[in-house]
Parts: C-alpha cells; sequence; structure tokens
C-alpha cells in the first residue's frame, strides 16, 4: 500500500471540498458546511489489492471514493469469500459509524489504483450537528440505499443466477461504464474477472462460467483479455434478462 498525504493546490488533485461533491450525500449541502469538513478529511492513495483496513486507527472513518473503485468482502469461517458490493468514484460507506462504536460488518479492499477520502466521523458529527437539517439529507440517503438493498435482497432471493448476473453486470455498468446520450451504458468495458463475478454472485466460478458462455452465445456479452474483460455488447437484452422470473 502507498500512503501519499495530499499536498494542498497540487495540479491533478481538486480541493477536498469538490471531491466531497462527488457524492450525492452532499450535493445540497452548503459550501461552508463543505469546506469545514473538508479540513479535517484526507485523501489516501492506494494501491490496487491493498486493503484499506490496516488496524491503524482509521478503521471508524468514513470512505468517499475519489478514483478507482473498492469492493466490500466478507469471509465465512470455512474461509470462503463473498463480496457485498463494488463502490466506484461518488460512492461512500461506513455512515454507520456516525452512530458509534459498531463492530466491524466487512473488509474492504482496492479493486485497482485508487483514491479514497477518508472523513473522521467525529468531524461529519461536528458539522451535522451545527445544522441539524443536514441530519436530514444523511437520513434521506440511508433510507434510499436500505430501499434498493431490500430490492437487492428480493432479486437474489427470487431470481435465478442468471437473472441476478443480469442485475450485477447492469450494476456494474452504471458505475463505471461510458453513457450515452439517453444516460445509458453503450458497449461498456468491465474490468472484472469470473472468480469476482462468482464471489459478488456466492456462486462457483464454473456456474458463472456457463452463464457466460451462454450470453456471449446470444450475442449478449464479449469477453476479452483471458476473461478478465466482460464487453456488454446488447444491454437492451441485459435489461430483458433482468426482468425474467
Amino acid at each position: 500500500m502507498e500512503y501519499r498525504p495530499r499536498v494542498s493546490g497540487h495540479a491533478n488533485e481538486p480541493p477536498l471540498d469538490q471531491s466531497l461533491r462527488l457524492c450525492p450525500l452532499f450535493a445540497d449541502w452548503p459550501a461552508d458546511c463543505l469546506r469545514e469538513l473538508a479540513s479535517s478529511a484526507y485523501l489516501q492513495h492506494y494501491r490496487r489489492r491493498a486493503p484499506l483496513d490496516v488496524g491503524d486507527g482509521r478503521e471508524q472513518d468514513i470512505l468517499l471514493v475519489v478514483s478507482g473503485s473498492i469492493d466490500m468482502n466478507v469471509t465465512s469461517a470455512d474461509g470462503g469469500k463473498y463480496t457485498l458490493a463494488v463502490l466506484g468514484p461518488g460512492q461512500i460507506t461506513r455512515l454507520l459509524h456516525l452512530l458509534g462504536e459498531v463492530p466491524r460488518l466487512f473488509t474492504a479492499r482496492a479493486r485497482e489504483d485508487s483514491q479514497i477520502l477518508h472523513i473522521p466521523v467525529a468531524a461529519m458529527q461536528r458539522v451535522l450537528d451545527t445544522d441539524p437539517l443536514l441530519w436530514r439529507s444523511v437520513a434521506r440517503f440511508v433510507l434510499q440505499r436500505f430501499h434498493l438493498n431490500v430490492e437487492s435482497q428480493r432479486d437474489w432471493a427470487l431470481g435465478s443466477v442468471r437473472r441476478r448476473m443480469a442485475l450485477v453486470l447492469i450494476n456494474l455498468a452504471h458505475r463505471y461504464g461510458d453513457l450515452g446520450s439517453r444516460g445509458r451504458p453503450i458497449d461498456t468495458e468491465l474490468r472484472v474477472t469470473q472468480s469476482e463475478l462468482a464471489s459478488m454472485l456466492g456462486v462457483s466460478r464454473q456456474t458463472v462460467a456457463g452463464e457466460m458462455r451462454s450470453l456471449k452465445d446470444e450475442g449478449v456479452v464479449e469477453i476479452r483479455a483471458g476473461y478478465r474483460l466482460v464487453v456488454l455488447r446488447d444491454m437492451s437484452a441485459l435489461l430483458r434478462i433482468a426482468q425474467e422470473p
């Protein structure tokens, strides 16, 4: 892992309050509140595969992805790994720590070279308490996320592996894909391996390989770079598959 504390005014790094605005949670926050929060935040650089939880006292920081991406994983008692989520630029995690000390439920890792904004919980609590209306924006954001999680659990419980894979690919495309004029990803390249997809879906790599072959035969996807790159060729078909029973 590589840590390089941010130097104010670096030509390639925007002010931290601008980085905060990448996240929808902070989109409507007053500028002075963002500046105060940014004054306590710090940017860290992580190399690919580097853990974000390294036992150095920062486990309680709220994390905002500025560039790159991270995944959150849980490990079973027998050593099996399951990927709970993949977060890209503008996405935030660990808001639950605003409630106080909570046990760690997952570990976070950089999927690629990434810049992560660390927001100390105490600093965010201080800003929120100076303007209690901002707590409403946090509540709205968390409730929206809760609704999406319930939808996801419903789809996972009722959907086939084929449907679940379509949903994962669509979600990844909307996070990292090039968007067309209608806001839909077009001919999107996803740098994700079949092993990573298997971890996200909670199935074997062989199961993923079989489903990917079917999607490839239907012209929905293309596999490149030794199974490390998935190209979405037919988003409309993928959306239809996501609606299958």
